[in-house]
């Protein structure tokens, strides 16, 4: 365990060459270095009191009674058995709005980095271990207890979007983060308050829209995104760019075989069940969530809460490239059904099916 007082940027350098040095030689790489100087000096941290954790015992004996500005944890996040538990500890020994500097080994980073250092069938084979070994057992309850004994510093993987989340989760607000070829480097600042849902990791989930009558539905859908998605709302709007269609480009939250699931409409099957509820109709207007609704203008956003929203809406028979598109498309749909319901329903239906056939439609 280590505290000191980084007090100037020379200090920060005598500090690296001497005991600050000799702290994260072996564990962070030379972008990493670069990364944690760059952002003491950029987060006005040069003063600030300072506690590093380089083994489980420093972390037993973080002090929560006399708060740090500045938190360092040289050892892989993923390698502990109870990364919340040590993440909620860590917020608690942090002072209002004082920050913590870590890393992760994300699955993104490993996996990239077994592909260039091995053969296809050592690459394909190593993966298939990751995937049981490091991903799977660690999460299972039963599983999870014998994990941890038989192989506790086997490190448990997790995605780029799970280490946010996590963080997100457990009280920070990850302000900055660097990936190397290596490691995840990330600051996060203690917020003041942490998100009251819980985060999202099972199979099937329960998505919040706005139904009929603007009262609240949860629309079921299979899990295309990483384990803590939910979390990253806010870090997504502020640090992702949003397209014409409102959908995230390059979106990191969404795994491989979710694209699949969302290009084949599998994620959208759980819905049939809310039809069977009575929460969505077969084809209707796009179910909203309450963030995405304030989007619309007031008049609209009126009228369409009038209507139950439905499985198939007229998004996927327009495709409409641009947020004014899609609510003309909508107000177009709107209109047809009033003079003709049913004939309208089933029109949409079939032309909504001949798009997805012909992959101009895919769920989002």
């Amino acid at each position: 365990m280590y505290v000191c007082n980084i007090r100037s940027a020379k200090a920060v350098l005598n500090i690296m060459s001497a005991n600050y040095q000799d702290i994260v030689k072996d564990y962070f790489d030379s972008e990493g270095k670069v990364y944690l100087n760059q952002c003491i000096s950029k987060y006005s941290l040069l003063h600030s009191k300072c506690y590093f954790i380089n083994d489980s015992d420093s972390l037993k004996r973080i002090n929560e009674r006399n708060p740090y500005q500045l938190v360092i944890d040289t050892l892989l996040l993923n390698t502990y058995k109870d990364i919340n538990e040590v993440l909620n500890k860590i917020n608690s020994s942090l002072k209002e709005s004082g920050y913590f500097i870590g890393r992760y080994e994300t699955l993104e980073l490993r996996d990239r980095r077994l592909k260039k250092d091995n053969g296809k069938f050592t690459y394909y084979a190593r993966r298939f271990y990751d995937f049981l070994f490091k991903r799977v057992l660690p999460r299972l309850p039963i599983a999870r207890f014998i994990f941890q004994k038989l192989a506790a510093n086997n490190p448990c993987l997790i995605s780029k979007c799970e280490a946010i989340g996590r963080l997100r989760h457990c009280g920070f607000d990850v302000i900055n983060y660097k990936e190397t070829d290596d490691y995840l480097y990330f600051v996060a600042e203690k917020g003041t308050s942490k998100p009251k849902n819980a985060p999202v990791d099972k199979v099937f989930i329960k998505v919040a829209k706005v139904g009929e009558n603007a009262r609240d539905i949860y629309c079921l859908k299979l899990r295309t995104m990483h384990p803590y998605a939910n979390m990253l709302h806010d870090f997504i709007l502020e640090n992702c760019e949003i397209d014409n269609e409102g959908k995230v480009i390059d979106d990191f939250r969404l795994t491989g075989w979710g694209k699949f699931l969302r290009k084949t409409w599998l994620d959208e099957m759980p819905q049939l069940f809310n039809i069977l509820k009575g929460d969505l109709s077969i084809v209707g207007l796009r179910p909203l969530s309450k963030e995405f609704l304030q989007l619309y203008p007031e008049e609209w956003r009126q009228e369409r809460n009038k209507y139950k929203p439905g499985f198939v809406p007229p998004y996927y028979v327009d495709c409409p490239k641009t947020f004014e598109e899609i609510i003309e498309s909508e107000k177009r749909y709107i209109e047809l059904k009033k003079k003709h319901p049913i004939k309208t329903d089933v029109q949409y239906f079939i032309k909504a099916a001949l798009n997805f056939i012909r992959g101009k439609a895919r769920t989002g």
